[in-house]
C-alpha cells in the first residue's frame, strides 16, 4: 500500500507564512478525513481492534510544519505590531495542532495549548484556555 503525505513536499515550501499555514491546515483536514475513514473501516470489521501504523495510508509530513513553526519563532518582536503578527500566526498554527489532534492524535493537545499561552503572552493578554 502506498503511502500518502500531508502536505505534499512541492507545495510546503510556497508563500508567505500566512499561505503555508493556511495550506498546513487544508492538509490537516485532509489527512483527519482519511485517518478518519480508515479507522472508521477498521472498527466496522472489528470493533474491539484499534487501528495500527500498518493500517494507515496518509501520514502528516512533521518537517513542514516544523519549518513553520521555527519561521515563526524567528520572527521579530521588536514592535507591538510585530508581536501581534507573531501571536496572530501562533495561534492559526494551534488550530492546525487542533485538527490533527483531532485525527487521533490526542497528545498534540499539549503543544496546542503551549501555542495559544505563547500566542496570548505575546498580545499581552491574560491566559486563557481555548
Amino acid at each position: 500500500m502506498a503511502m500518502t503525505f500531508y502536505p505534499h513536499l512541492e507545495d510546503a515550501a510556497k508563500g508567505s507564512l500566512e499561505e503555508r499555514i493556511d495550506l498546513l491546515m487544508e492538509a490537516a483536514e485532509r489527512y483527519k478525513a482519511v485517518i478518519l475513514d480508515e479507522s472508521a473501516k477498521v472498527a466496522a470489521v472489528d470493533p474491539n481492534k484499534r487501528m495500527v501504523p500498518r493500517d494507515q495510508s496518509a501520514a502528516y509530513n512533521w518537517e513542514e510544519i516544523s519549518h513553520v513553526l521555527r519561521a515563526i519563532r524567528e520572527l521579530s518582536e521588536s514592535n507591538k505590531q510585530d508581536k501581534i503578527k507573531k501571536a496572530d500566526l501562533l495561534a492559526k498554527l494551534a488550530e492546525v495542532y487542533e485538527v490533527l489532534r483531532a485525527a487521533k492524535m490526542s497528545k498534540l493537545e499539549a503543544v496546542r495549548l503551549a501555542l495559544i499561552s505563547e500566542s496570548n503572552q505575546l498580545k499581552g493578554g491574560a491566559p486563557q484556555v481555548v
